[in-house]
C-alpha cells in the first residue's frame, strides 16, 4: 500500500512542485466560517486515493448520502485542507482525481479528465501578487483520432484530451476528473470554468507552454532514468497540442526509470495511444505498467490485442509473455495461468515455443519454479483442466510444461536438475541446461547429464553442448586418464550425431593435444583437418592464424627447438605464407622450454626486428631470464618493453620479481609488488613468488609479513599461495604444523586442497624422516576422495628405502634386501617399467631428445629417477641403481653410453656410485663432462662486466659433484688437487655451498694445510658463527638460545657457516701447530700468521668448553684433552726465538 501511494506523488523536489512565497514577510491566516463547521463525521477520502490503496481501477466506492450533497456542513476536498499551505494542497489537488460529490460515478473510469478543483473555503489576510500566475485554465474537449484508437466505456481505454493553458504558473490550482462535467456541477466549479475561460487568452501562457517543451526535449534528450520526476512535470504542464506532441517519448521515457511510481503515469499515457500507433516499446511498456499496478486483467486485454496487431515483433510479444507468465506464477490460485494459456492457439500462429524459451527471464526468477514445474505435472494439470470453461488440450500443457521446466533449470538446485529433466525428457531442456553447465560451474552433475542425454532415443547432442563439454573435460580437476576418456568419447560423439566433427572441434583437439606433446595424435589430426576442409570457400585454412601453431606448439612444449623451427621455416618456405606473431610466439617458447638460452636470446632479436613483439613475447624471454636471476639482462628487457609502448603485465613483472629475489634483493622485489598494486595490477601471483623465495631462506617471519601485507592491499589467496606456506614449512622442519594446517583445510575447506598440497607435506616429512606418518597421510588422500597419483605413489615408495625408520613391528616384516627390492617394484609400477610388453611399448626417443639441455631440467620423471638413483646409491645398492639409469636411458634417451645428457642429479649419484667402487678415472671424467656441460648451460647473459659468468640460479648447481670430487681427493690425499678444484669453480662462477667449505676446511686440516684451512674458515665460514651454546650459557648471556629464524637459516646449505666438527678439526689442528712451533720455525711462523689472521678461529677454538662428546673422542687423541687456554703460542714463539739466536753463530 505504501508503494502505491509513494506512486501519487511527484519524484521531483518541492521546490519546482510547490510554488515559492512572493512575499518574505509572515503572514496570517484568515479562517472562514467552514472552519467552525468542519465535522469530523463527514470526513471522506477521495474515490482516487481509495482506488490506489486498493490497489485496483475498478472500485465500487459509494458516493456520501444525497441528503448531505447540498450541506453547507460538507467536508472540504481533503482531510483538514485549512491546515496545508497554500503549495501543498495545490499539489494535492492537481494531483487527485475528484469529481463533485453530487456527480461522483460510482466506478473509477479511465476516461475521466484532470480539471480545476474549487477554491479553498480560506484565504490568507494578506493579498498575493496574482497577476504573474493565471489562477485557472480553459479545458478543450477531449476528440476522436479515429474509429480503432479510441475505445468505448466498455472496453476501459482512456480517450484522448487535449489541454491547454496549463503552464508553471498554474501549480496554485487543481484539477479534477470530468466524465460527466456538464451535468449537476456545483456553481463553484462554474465559477471557475468560467475564470479559467478568461484567463485562455493570456498572451503569457503561449511563451510559458515553449519554455516547458524546450525544458522537456533537454531532458528526453538525456536519457536519464533520474529525470523521470522534472519530465513529468513539464510535460503535464504543456498544452493538449503539445502533450500529443510528446506524449509516446515521455511514455518510453519513464518505462526506463524503473521505479514503481512512474506505472500510473505510464498506464494514464499508454491508454491515450491509439492502437495504430502501438510500437514494441510502448506495447510492452504498457503491459509492464498494468502488471506493476496490480491491473493482470487490463496487461492480458493489451497483450490479447498485440497478438492481434501485424506491426508488433514476435521479441515484444515474448516479452510481454513474460511479464504476464511471471505475474500468473506469482498468484496464488490458477486462475490467471489458465486465463493466459487458453491463448495458447493464437500464439502459436505467431512464434514457435520451442524457440522463444530462453527468452522468458522473468518466468525464470519466480520464486520456488523448480517445485512448481514438479508439481505441475502431478496435479497442475488436472488443476487447469478442472477450471470452468477449459478449452485446454494436451499439447497446450505439454508446451506449458517444458517452458516451466526449461525455465526451472536456470537457477534450481543441483539436486533437482535431474527430477526436472526426467519429467519431460526434453532434447531442448538437455541442451539449455548443458551450454552453461561452466559458466555456473556444474562441470561435474553437467557430466552426469550429458551421460543421460546422449542415451535418450532420438537424441542429437548439438555442435555448442559437444563444445561446451570439451570445455568441461578440458578445464574441471579430473584425472588425466579420465580426461583422455572423457575426449575420446565426445569425439566419438562427434562422428556418431553428426557425421564429421566441426573445425572449432577439431582445433580444440589439436590445441589439447598439442598442449601435452602428443605428437602422433596432433599429426593425426591434422592431416584430417587439412582433407576435409581445405577446399572451404569461406575459410581458407592454410591462411588460418592456427593452423600450423599446433604443429609448432607440440614440438615447442616438448622442447624440440630444431624440429619446431623446421617447421616454422616451412611456412615461409613451402607454404610462402608469412609467419605471424603467434607463429614467432611459439618458436620462441620452443627454445625456452628447450633450455637453449642462446637460441632464445637469438629468436627473440628476431621478433624485435620485424616489429612483432608484444607482451607475450617479452613476458616468455623476461620469464626465462628472470628464472635464471639474470638481473641486469631481465631490467634491459623490461626497458625495451616500455619504450616499444609493451604495456608491463603480471607475467613481465613476475619475471622482473624473480630476477631481484634470485639476487637476494627481496626488498627490492618487494616494492615491485605494491607498484603493482598502487598502478591496479592485483596478482596473487607476484606475491606468491616473493613467499617462496623466502620459504627457500627459511624465513617464516617474511612470509607471514608477506600474508599479512596481502590482507592490508586486498590481495586474494589462492592455492598456490598455501602451497608456498606449506612448503615453507616443510623447509623449516614445521611438518607437524604443515599437517595441522592441511586437516584443519580439510575440515573447514580454508582453502581448495589438492595433491600437490599433500606431496609437499609427503616431502617434508620424508626430509625429517618420518615415513610411518607419510603413510597415514596417503590414508588420509584416499579417505577424502583424492586419486592415486604417480607423484604420490614415488612418495610411498620413498617410505620403503626409509624402513629402517619405520615402527619395529613393521621394519620387521622384511629383510634390508627385501625392503630394497619392494621400492624397485613399487617405482617401476609407477611408470609400468615392471610389464617388459608394456616396455617394448615406448618409442625410442629421437634425437632430439639426446640434447645437452637435458642436464639442467627438472620434469617429474627427471627427478624421480634421480632421487631413486641417489637413495640406492646411498644404501650401497649399486646393481640396483644401475638398473634405474639404464632403464632411465632406454626409456627417456635411448642410449647406453655414458655421456652429460643425463640429469645432473644422476650424474653426482653415478660419480657416488663410482668413488665408492673405487673407480677414480672413471670419477674424473664424468666430472670433467659435467663440469663442460654445466658451463655452457648455465653461461649468464648479463654483459656487466662485474657480473657473474654463471646465472645466480646454477651458481649451486655442481655443490653435489664438487663433494664427491673433495671426497675422492682427500681419499687420495691430495690436498694440493682439493684447493687447486675449489679454485677452478670459483673462477668460472660457481659457488661452493656450507657443506662444501667445512669438508674443504676439514680436509685442509687433516692433511695439515693448517693455513689454507684456517684461512677459508675465517673468509668464508665465520662471519655467521654465533658462538658456543655451552660458553653463553656459562657466561650468562640473557637470550642462551638462538632466536629461532636464526636457526631455521642456519640449516640452510647456502648459509655459510662452521660445524662444531670443523671447529673440532681446526682445534685439532691448532694444537699440533703449536706443538710444532716449539720445533720447526716455518710451523711457528704459521701459527703467528693464523694468530694475526684468523683472529675469529682462534677465540672459538680457545673459548670452546670441552663436553666430552663422542664427536670430540673420535677427533681429538687421548693426549689432546687438555684445556685449549694452556696452549700458550706466545711461549712457543719466545722458544723458536731462542733457538734463532743459538744457531746464528752457527750459520
Amino acid at each position: 500500500m505504501l508503494e502505491k501511494t509513494a506512486a501519487s506523488l511527484e519524484p521531483c523536489g518541492f521546490q519546482r512542485v510547490v510554488p515559492g512565497a512572493t512575499q518574505s514577510f509572515r503572514t496570517t491566516r484568515q479562517l472562514r466560517t467552514a472552519f467552525w463547521q468542519h465535522g469530523a463525521t463527514d470526513l471522506e477520502l477521495t474515490t482516487a486515493w481509495q482506488a490506489l490503496m486498493h490497489g485496483t481501477s475498478d472500485l465500487n466506492i459509494d458516493s456520501p448520502p444525497e441528503d448531505n450533497k447540498d450541506s453547507a456542513l460538507n467536508a472540504s476536498t481533503f482531510l483538514l485542507d485549512f491546515l496545508y499551505p497554500n503549495g501543498a494542497v495545490t499539489l494535492m489537488r492537481r494531483l487527485t482525481s475528484i469529481t463533485p460529490a453530487r456527480s461522483r460515478s460510482n466506478s473509477f473510469r479511465y476516461s475521466q479528465r484532470l480539471v480545476k478543483l474549487t477554491p479553498r473555503l480560506y484565504t490568507s489576510s494578506l493579498p498575493r501578487r496574482q497577476d504573474h500566475r493565471p489562477k485557472t485554465i480553459t479545458i478543450q474537449e477531449a476528440h476522436d483520432v479515429g474509429t480503432d484508437t479510441l475505445a468505448d466505456k466498455t472496453d476501459g481505454t482512456y480517450t484522448e484530451h487535449t489541454e491547454v493553458g496549463e503552464t508553471a504558473g498554474e501549480t496554485a490550482g487543481t484539477t479534477v476528473l470530468v466524465g460527466d462535467t456538464d451535468q449537476g456541477a456545483d456553481s463553484e466549479l462554474h465559477e471557475t470554468l468560467a475564470q479559467s475561460d478568461s484567463v485562455g487568452a493570456n498572451p503569457d501562457n503561449t511563451s510559458i507552454n515553449d519554455d516547458h517543451a524546450e525544458t522537456l526535449k533537454r531532458l528526453l534528450n538525456t536519457d536519464d532514468p533520474e529525470d523521470a520526476g522534472p519530465v513529468w512535470y513539464h510535460y503535464k504542464a504543456l498544452d493538449g497540442t503539445s502533450q500529443s506532441a510528446y506524449m509516446r517519448q515521455v511514455l518510453l521515457f519513464l518505462s526506463k526509470s524503473g521505479r514503481l511510481s512512474d506505472s500510473w503515469k505510464i498506464s494514464e499515457l499508454f491508454h491515450q495511444v491509439p492502437l495504430s500507433l502501438w510500437t514494441n516499446a510502448i506495447f510492452v511498456a504498457g503491459v509492464a505498467a498494468e502488471i506493476n499496478l496490480q491491473n493482470a486483467d487490463r496487461a492480458l486485454e493489451i497483450f490479447v490485442k498485440g497478438l492481434g496487431h501485424k506491426d508488433l515483433d514476435n521479441t515484444s510479444l515474448v516479452d510481454a509473455l513474460d511479464l504476464l507468465l511471471s505475474s500468473a506464477l506469482r498468484s496464488p490460485t490458477s486462475q490467471f495461468l489458465k486465463d493466459i494459456w487458453k491463448y495458447y492457439s493464437d500464439m502459436t500462429t505467431r512464434w514457435d515455443f520451442e524457440g522463444i524459451t530462453s527468452q522468458l527471464n522473468h518466468v525464470a526468477s519466480v520464486p520456488g519454479l523448480a517445485s512448481k514445474a514438479l508439481e505441475f505435472q502431478s496435479y497442475g494439470r488436472q488443476e487447469l483442466l478442472e477450471l470452468e470453461s477449459t478449452d485446454l488440450g494436451q499439447e497446450a500443457l505439454d508446451a506449458l510444461q517444458k517452458i516451466l521446466v526449461r525455465r526451472a533449470l536456470v537457477s534450481c538446485a543441483n539436486s533437482l536438475v535431474i527430477p526436472l529433466l526426467s519429467v519431460t525428457k526434453d532434447p531442448l531442456a538437455f541442451e539449455e541446461f548443458l551450454c552453461r553447465v561452466t559458466s555456473r560451474g556444474k562441470e561435474k552433475l553437467g557430466l552426469e547429464v550429458y551421460q543421460i542425454y546422449r542415451d535418450l532415443p532420438g537424441s542429437m547432442p548439438s555442435h555448442r553442448v559437444l563444445h561446451e563439454m570439451f570445455k568441461v573435460f578440458h578445464g574441471f580437476d579430473l584425472p588425466m586418464s579420465t580426461k583422455y576418456a572423457g575426449f575420446d568419447l565426445l569425439w566419438g560423439d562427434w562422428y556418431k550425431f553428426h557425421t564429421t566433427p566441426s573445425r572449432r572441434a577439431f582445433q580444440r583437439y589439436m590445441s589439447f593435444y598439442a598442449s601435452r606433446g602428443e605428437t602422433q595424435r596432433v599429426y593425426d589430426l591434422w592431416t584430417k583437418y587439412v582433407e576435409l576442409y581445405r577446399d572451404d570457400p569461406d575459410h581458407n585454412i592454410l591462411q588460418g592464424s592456427d593452423t600450423f601453431t599446433h604443429l609448432l606448439q607440440v614440438h615447442a612444449v616438448r622442447g624440440e627447438a630444431e624440429e619446431t623451427q623446421r617447421i616454422f621455416n616451412a611456412i615461409s618456405e613451402k607454404f610462402s605464407i608469412e609467419p605471424n606473431i603467434y607463429h614467432w610466439n611459439v618458436l620462441l617458447n620452443a627454445y625456452v622450454k628447450a633450455g637453449d638460452y642462446d637460441g632464445a636470446i637469438s629468436t627473440f632479436e628476431d621478433i624485435a626486428t620485424v616489429g612483432k613483439a608484444d607482451n607475450y613475447s617479452y613476458g616468455t624471454m623476461m620469464k626465462m631470464a628472470g628464472g635464471r636471476g639474470d638481473l641486469a639482462f631481465t631490467i634491459d628487457l623490461y626497458r625495451r618493453a616500455a619504450s616499444s609502448g609493451v604495456r608491463a603485465d603480471e607475467a613481465i613483472l613476475n619475471s622482473l620479481i624473480d630476477a631481484y629475489c634470485q639476487n637476494n634483493y627481496l626488498q627490492a622485489a618487494e616494492d615491485v609488488c605494491l607498484r603493482a598494486v598502487s598502478k591496479g595490477i592485483v596478482s596473487t601471483r607476484m606475491w606468491n613468488m616473493l613467499i617462496h623465495h623466502y620459504a627457500v631462506r627459511r624465513n617464516l617471519a617474511a612470509m607471514n609479513r608477506i600474508l599479512e601485507s596481502m590482507v592490508e592491499h586486498n590481495i586474494p589467496y589462492n592455492k598456490f599461495t598455501y602451497l608456498e606456506l606449506l612448503m615453507g614449512l616443510s623447509l623449516c622442519r614445521q611438518s607437524q604444523h604443515a599437517v595441522s594446517l592441511l586437516a584443519s583445510a580439510l575440515k573447514d575447506n580454508t582453502f581448495e586442497v589438492t595433491p600437490d598440497h599433500f606431496h609437499f607435506v609427503m616431502g617434508s616429512l620424508l626430509r625429517t624422516g618420518e615415513p610411518a606418518l607419510v603413510r597415514r597421510l596417503y590414508k588420509l588422500m584416499q579417505d577424502y576422495g583424492f586419486s592415486t597419483t604417480s607423484e604420490s605413489m614415488f612418495r610411498l615408495t620413498q617410505t620403503l628405502a626409509q624402513w629402517n625408520k619405520l615402527p619395529p613391528a613393521q621394519r620387521a616384516r622384511f629383510t634390508s634386501a627385501e625392503w630394497r627390492s619392494q621400492a624397485l617394484h613399487s617405482f617401476g609400477d609407477i611408470y609400468g617399467l615392471n610389464d617388459t610388453e608394456k616396455l617394448k611399448q615406448f618409442p625410442a626417443p629421437d634425437a632430439e631428445s639426446s640434447r645437452p639441455s637435458k642436464l639442467l631440467k627438472k620434469e617429474t620423471e627427471t627427478i624421480h629417477f634421480s632421487v631413486m638413483v641417489f637413495m640406492f646409491s646411498q644404501m650401497k645398492d649399486f646393481f640396483g641403481a644401475q638398473q634405474l639409469i639404464d632403464l632411465y636411458r632406454h626409456v627417456f634417451q635411448g642410449q647406453q653410453d655414458l655421456e652429460p645428457t643425463l640429469p645432473i642429479a644422476m650424474l653426482n649419484s653415478i660419480m657416488l656410485m663410482d668413488f665408492q667402487e673405487g673407480q677414480y678415472d672413471r670419477v674424473e671424467a664424468t666430472w670433467g663432462l659435467l663440469l663442460e656441460a654445466v658451463k655452457k648451460e648455465a653461461r649468464s647473459a648479463d654483459d656487466s662486466p662485474h657480473g657473474s659468468k654463471i646465472s645466480p640460479k646454477y651458481r649451486y648447481i655442481i655443490s653435489g659433484g664438487v663433494e664427491v670430487m673433495q671426497q675422492m681427493l682427500f681419499t687420495l690425499k691430495d690436498a694440493a688437487g682439493m684447493q687447486r678444484l675449489v679454485r677452478e669453480v670459483h673462477s668460472e662462477g660457481f659457488e661452493l655451498d656450507s657443506k662444501n667449505w667445512n669438508y674443504y676446511v676439514q680436509s685442509l686440516a687433516r692433511l695439515k694445510q693448517y693455513k689454507a684451512a684456517f684461512l677459508a674458515c675465517e673468509r668464508m665460514l665465520m662471519p655467521n658463527w654465533t658462538g658456543w651454546f655451552l660458553v653463553r650459557q656459562k657466561e650468562n648471556v640473557r637470550d642462551k638460545q638462538l632466536p629461532l629464524d636464526q636457526r631455521r637459516k642456519g640449516r640452510s646449505r647456502r648459509h655459510l657457516r662452521p660445524t662444531a666438527t670443523t671447529l673440532y678439526h681446526l682445534a685439532k689442528g691448532y694444537i699440533e701447530l703449536g706443538e710444532l712451533s716449539l720445533w720447526s720455525a716455518e710451523e711457528a711462523r704459521i701459527a703467528q700468521e693464523i694468530e694475526v689472521e684468523c683472529v675469529q678461529v682462534v677465540r672459538a677454538i680457545k673459548s670452546m668448553v670441552r663436553v666430552h662428546s663422542k664427536l670430540e673422542y673420535e677427533i681429538f687423541d687421548k693426549e689432546d684433552h687438555v684445556d685449549f687456554d694452556s696452549v700458550n703460542v706466545a711461549q712457543a714463539r719466545q722458544g723458536y726465538q731462542r733457538r734463532l739466536e743459538k744457531e746464528e753463530p752457527m750459520s
